[in-house]
């Protein structure tokens, strides 16, 4: 079984977006993207140490994640993981865009990460009339750790009967000790900041190993009334949107 692209094929390669697949069922479970042979050392659970090289990208890629289980699974039952690179020859910027669209495409995934761009992601006409009828906020005033940025999706926000805040509490990969030093939390939908969080206590979630929930209270219309008028229904700069910002959750920087 092939293991490995040669260098030459690597090279013309360049970027490229791939799926795994489970042979059990014949289901896609995780969309990635990368150069060389990233997608073998994923298939392999080698991302740290796969041919000499290191794959392994600490924002992305998590040891306990259920992609990995999976993995593992379908190696314990001593099949393959089959692989399918969907698009190649690409430039960065445009892998992340097709990563993103994938991600969006196939449910049930994996992936941890909502894909590159997913502010920009899928949305019925009514959502991207509205949104994108929004004025950025303007936080160039703002005060040092003043917030950070949680996103989320329709679909998780829909398992939660439309509840913003147990859609967004967890479970986060965040540095727990950078995430407390924030005053504030923005809840962002299609790039939207649709709620705003205060005094998070973040703690370990007891669900997720490596990951953290939050307890907190709602921004108060009266004492956060500059807050709110600064950053509700908003929409977020460019900045935390464009091309390559990944993260679900972000913390707040500088133009």
């Amino acid at each position: 079984m092939l293991n490995k692209f040669t260098p030459d094929v690597c090279k013309r390669l360049e970027y490229y977006v791939y799926r795994l697949i489970d042979p059990r069922t014949g289901q896609t479970f995780y969309v990635g993207k990368g150069k060389n042979n990233r997608v073998f050392a994923h298939a392999h659970d080698a991302l740290k140490d796969y041919e000499g090289q290191n794959y392994f990208i600490q924002e992305e890629d998590d040891d306990l994640s259920a992609k990995v289980k999976q993995i593992r699974s379908i190696h314990d039952a001593g099949l393959e993981v089959i692989m399918v690179i969907h698009r190649w020859g690409l430039d960065e910027e445009t892998a992340y865009e097709v990563e993103a669209a994938l991600i969006e495409a196939y449910a049930g995934l994996t992936n941890q990460q909502l894909g590159h761009g997913s502010s920009r992601g899928v949305s019925n006409v009514q959502t991207i009339q509205h949104v994108l009828s929004l004025e950025e906020f303007d936080d160039s005033n703002a005060l040092d750790n003043e917030y950070m940025i949680i996103k989320i999706k329709q679909e998780f926000l829909d398992l939660h009967g439309g509840d913003i805040y147990a859609t967004a509490r967890s479970a986060w990969a965040v540095n727990p000790q950078r995430a407390q030093a924030c005053k504030y939390i923005l809840v962002s939908l299609y790039g939207e900041v649709v709620a705003i969080f205060k005094n998070a206590r973040w703690t370990p979630c007891p669900t997720v190993a490596g990951r953290y929930e939050f307890d907190a209270e709602p921004a108060d219309p009266i004492v956060d009334a500059s807050i709110i008028n600064r950053y509700l229904h908003k929409l977020l700069p460019e900045r935390y949107m464009k091309k390559g910002v990944q993260s679900p959750f972000l913390y707040q920087s500088k133009k």
